[in-house]
């Protein structure tokens, strides 16, 4: 199964051994059993070797599990078979590849609500801290003192 990564046009469903029309719950199996073979501990290929085909098989993971991104991926992957290049060409990743995308923002997904939990809860941890720190100076009754206090001697 690792050979596939260097045959003929490499797609993303080529790198994971699914047909394109793989669900979801495919992909994460394929994934799933690439990344054991692919490990460190489980391969007997070299470190760097295993280290780049783990690297591939993520791309193409994250691309393809994406919904906005595959089907941007699959519209790519047909543009690139209507042209009757004679050369292979790599459409690993078609965002790459095509700079003029304007939609290459449009693709991140939304904080989560954990993540959303999270910055809130940062935000508020920053703002009672200072609160606190003002409260703190203005209590014990210090002045900001702009003269050192060794030029009063």
């Amino acid at each position: 199964m690792v050979n596939k990564f260097l045959q003929g046009e490499i797609t993303y469903y080529k790198i994971l051994g699914v047909n394109e029309n793989a669900s979801n719950q495919e992909l994460r199996k394929a994934f799933c059993k690439l990344s054991i073979e692919l490990h460190p501990d489980t391969t007997s290929l070299e470190l760097e070797e295993a280290k780049n085909k783990f690297q591939k098989v993520l791309e193409a993971y994250e691309n393809l599990n994406n919904s906005n991104l595959r089907k941007i991926y699959d519209e790519k992957l047909k543009l690139n078979s209507k042209k009757t290049n004679k050369n292979k060409t790599n459409v690993l990743n078609p965002l790459v590849n095509d700079s003029t995308n304007n939609n290459l923002v449009a693709n991140r997904r939304p904080f989560s609500n954990g993540e959303m939990f999270a910055l809130f809860l940062l935000i508020t941890i920053i703002l009672i801290s200072l609160l606190f720190s003002i409260l703190i100076a203005s209590f014990t009754g210090e002045g900001v003192e702009s003269i050192p206090t060794w030029l009063l001697r």
